[in-house]
Order: structure tokens, then sequence, then C-alpha cells
């Protein structure tokens, strides 16, 4: 793609008359996930739902670039060109060959250089843990007339560098296109898409480190143009990124910002619903349900509605709250009235889609985000919780809530760096709906090794028990009972399931190979193979 901008350079290493916006104070590593990507790639979508997620769980330090570029990325005729330079430049350069898939800030945290999207999450915890050598600050105005936009990068050295190099980058969101598996045929928004650079060099400029706490400054004046091989650069939804690398290699920091633009100049407002961090699960007992809601606009997110199906009904709900520009937030759509049949009812079905912001339809067609789950377990009031952490014990929080999401119970923080098991007692009030939930912040599980939680009544036997913690973790729900024995019928002596091959659960053995589980009374399983006649 040929770069069509063109910019002014100005460097100082003396104090400005304006003084230094950039701290002194060390601060930790920032996270550049480089997703290479493209839109004959029916994975991607996935891949780009990951680092959202990833995003949504630390937003203030962990950044989004979206490489088009590779054999996925090569349109056909009549399609929309992403590809950059710049970008294909650095895939080669890391010689990507599967999609989708990334570089963590550029750096091998045990995964490799160049990660699946499941690593992801695991190489982000180990770089924000460390102390970045360089503080970043930028700051951006811009001319909506005459699409004149004006750039300034300070940074602040800390610790010694050997070859800092400063990458500039003109990112885009919300660009309709086509995208294989994204099930909204030619007009599935892209984010974070690299549209262009304001350095010559891929890998960035080179600046002359001068000595540990000394500063350094960058400016760049470019006049945007309306379009990049075709494809419309709409201000209102750009993005500056900005970042220092170690020559070639790792990513310290990155700062962003956006264009001053004025609200009522802004050629699009776009305001998207995701998924939660946490999902539902097998069953559900909140008089709400949790959305995160993208406020892409230039103006404040204060309230919105949403279409709420649940088990038949089709009602319109609100929300109202503060959502400030260019951020997001966990919002809590409340359920319809009588909702709370959802604790008794063995099969539930749910589905939410976000209608209106601010009074307007939303400009992006967004698909429902759906669920079904069953009726909520029993347990008794009198619960001893025994929660076996894994090696990143750090990451994970377990705590009760109540049915308005009140924390009623909290446990740990428990030792990081080993594997323990802890045994907390809880005394709740009988006949009430609680919920227990386990929380992964950087959505790898509780999985290294495996952990685990087991709830146990005052007789000391085993009533419930949560094996599989995946992702940015689960909750289960359930109703308290003031009886000492085992009250939740998964765990009753003798129960047994049936499933196919697949693992799709049947209410009797099938004709061909049958996986039967039987569950004991210690919550232990025998699993055996029984052939159909």
């Amino acid at each position: 793609m040929k770069n069509f901008l063109h910019y002014a350079i100005i460097s100082s290493l003396s104090l400005p008359a304006f003084g230094w916006n950039v701290g002194t104070e060390p601060t930790n590593k920032s996270v550049v996930i480089e997703e290479f990507t493209g839109i004959h790639c029916s994975n991607c979508p996935d891949g780009h739902k990951r680092a959202t997620m990833l995003h949504h769980s630390r937003p203030e330090d962990l950044f989004i670039v979206s490489v088009h570029s590779g054999y996925f990325a090569t349109p056909s005729p009549r399609e929309p060109n992403y590809i950059t330079k710049e970008g294909q430049e650095i895939h080669d350069y890391f010689e990507v060959n599967s999609y989708p898939c990334g570089t963590t800030s550029r750096r091998d945290a045990g995964h490799g250089i160049v990660q699946g999207r499941s690593d992801w999450g695991a190489s982000a915890r180990v770089i924000a843990s460390e102390t970045s050598p360089v503080n970043l600050w930028m700051g951006c105005s811009y001319d909506s007339e005459t699409r004149k936009l004006n750039v300034t990068v300070e940074g602040y050295y800390t610790e010694k560098m050997t070859d800092p190099r400063l990458t500039v980058e003109i990112l885009q969101d919300n660009i309709l296109g086509p995208q294989s598996g994204g099930l909204m045929g030619v007009e599935y928004p892209h984010r974070h898409m690299l549209r262009a650079m304001l350095n010559d060099d891929a890998f960035g400029e080179k600046l002359s480190f001068s000595g540990i706490d000394t500063y350094f400054t960058k400016t760049y004046s470019t006049v945007l143009p309306e379009d990049i091989d075709g494809v419309p650069l709409v201000d209102s939804d750009l993005q500056l990124l900005a970042f220092v690398a170690e020559g070639q290699g790792e990513i310290v920091k990155a700062v962003k910002c956006y264009p001053d633009i004025d609200p009522k100049d802004a050629k699009s407002n776009i305001f998207v619903q995701s998924e939660p961090l946490i999902p539902i699960g097998k069953n559900y007992g909140l008089g709400y349900v949790e959305v995160y809601v993208d406020n892409y606009s230039y103006q404040d997110l204060t309230e919105a509605t949403f279409e709420v199906k649940l088990n038949g009904g089709n009602d319109v709900m609100k929300w109202e709250g503060l959502i400030p520009p260019h951020s997001e937030g966990l919002v809590k759509v409340p359920l319809p009235a009588g909702w709370e049949t959802i604790h008794d009812n063995d099969d539930n079905s749910l589905s939410i889609k976000m209608l209106t912001a601010n009074g307007e339809p939303t400009a992006l067609e967004t698909l429902p985000i759906k669920s079904n789950f069953s009726k909520i377990s029993e347990l008794p009031a009198d619960l001893t919780v025994k929660i076996t952490t894994d090696i990143e014990a750090a990451d994970n929080t377990f705590r009760i809530i109540d049915t308005d999401g009140n924390i009623v119970a909290e446990f740990g923080p428990y030792p990081d760096g080993e594997i323990s098991t802890n045994e907390e007692n809880v005394k709740l009030d009988s006949g009430k709906v609680y919920g227990f939930e386990a929380h992964d912040i950087w959505g790898n599980g509780i999985y290294h090794p495996r952990g685990s939680v087991k709830f146990y009544g005052p007789d000391g036997n085993i009533c419930a028990q949560l094996m599989e913690i995946g992702n940015f973790g689960t909750r289960l729900f359930f109703r308290t009972s003031g009886e000492s024995g085992v009250s939740n019928p998964e765990f009753e002596e003798g129960t047994i399931e049936y499933y196919d091959l697949a693992g799709r659960r049947m209410t009797a053995p099938g004709q061909s190979v049958t996986v039967v589980v039987k569950r004991n009374h210690d919550g232990s399983r025998e699993v055996s193979k029984k052939l159909g006649k």
C-alpha cells in the first residue's frame, strides 16, 4: 500500500517551554497484542474476541493492533484492501504462517514470540508485572476542516535502553467489511486496524538514549487523506498508538490518544455490546445480566435500552449510568419482572441485544448474546469451601455474592507462586440465593496445574464442586437450606449420566457407543463406555 502521509519531525532533549507532561516515577510495562489477521480467515473473529476480552480485563495497560497481512488478508476482486506495507513487513519479519496468531509485545514470555490466541493472556501476565525502562505521554490536536493532525510524544527513561525506537501508528475502528466466520456478511466491524505509521521504518524511529532520568520529545504533523487504498479514513474512528521498543524486539511501553473532535462534528458515534468476561454457565441467579459496552464515540454514554428475551418473553429494559468517550464499561441490564422463576426452571433461555444508546438507535448491527441454563443447585447454609489454587494464585479472586451482586464473603488472596489448599468457613442465611464466583484476571483459567473449589456441608460430605475453572472464570448459583446433608442432586451417590462421543448429554444409552459417567457420593467420577445393541 502506498503511504500518502507526509510529516515533519522535531526532536528535543531540553525542557520545553510548557514543561513536561510525562511522569518520572517508574511504571510497569504495557502489553501490545499485534494480531495478524485477514478477511478470509474463518477463525480470526475468535481471535478478535479474545483480544477484546483481554483488553476489557486490563484496559489501561493492554492495547490491540489488528494487522491485516499474509495470504488470508489478500483481497479478492472488488474486496477492500486492508494490507499495509508496514504491517506486511512486520508479519514477514516474524515469519508468521498461521492465523489468527499474534505477538505479545514482540516478546517470548514462555510461549514463543509468535503465539496462538490461547497464549496471549499467559504472556501478557508476565509482561505486565515487569518494570518499564521508559515512561510515555502522547497528545494530539486535530483540525476537522483541514484534516491536519499534530502529534506530540514525550518520554522519560527510568532505566538504560540499548536501542530505543519509537513507533506512532494510526489505527481505525468500525470499518465495515467482509470477514469469513464473522456471521455479518460484508458489514463485519473491523477494529484496531493498522492503517498507517507516522515513521518511515516499520520498526520505528531510532531514539538517542542520553541516560537514565532524561527526557525526549518527538512531534509529528500530517494531513490525513480522505481514504487509503479506497477505504475511507474516518477521523472520528481513529486512534493514535505510540510505543517504544528495544530495537526490533520487545515493546516496553505504549500510550494512545484520539484526535480532538467536537462531538457535533463526529462522523460516527458507535456503541457496541459484547460478552462479559464470565459468561452465564449451567445456572444463573442474578436479577440482571452483565454486558460490556464499548463507547467508540466522542460523547458520554449515559443511557441505553436492551431487548431482553427471557423464557419466551420479549421486554425492553433500560440502563442508566456513565461510560466516558473512548472507553468501555460493564453495565448491568435488569431482567424483567418475574425473573426469579429462573431459579427453579429446568430449562431457561436468554437473549439480550442493545437497541438504543443515548436515545438513538445503535449505528451498527449487533448480534444478540444468547444463553441457555438450568435451575440452581441447593446447598447447606453452613458451608466449608476448600479452594485449591494453581501457582498463579495472584490472578484469582473468589467471592460469594447475592442476587443483587453484593459481595457477601471474599476469600484470599492466596500465596502466589505456589499451590495451596485453603479451607474457608461461611454461614449464610437459609432459604436465600447466592452465587460463588471464581475469577481469573488474565483469562487463562486456574489450570497451572488444575485447581478446584469444593463445597462441603456440616456433616463433612461434599455437595458441589468446580473442577474446570477456565478462561476468565465461572460461577455457581445455589439456594441455601438448613439441612446438613448433601442436597445437590448432581452429587447424590449413584447418579448416572449418558453422553455420546461428541459430548452431548443423552437421557438414555444410544444405539452406538455411549459414555457412561457415574457420580459418587464423594464427588469423584467413574467413566466407562457402553456399546449399543
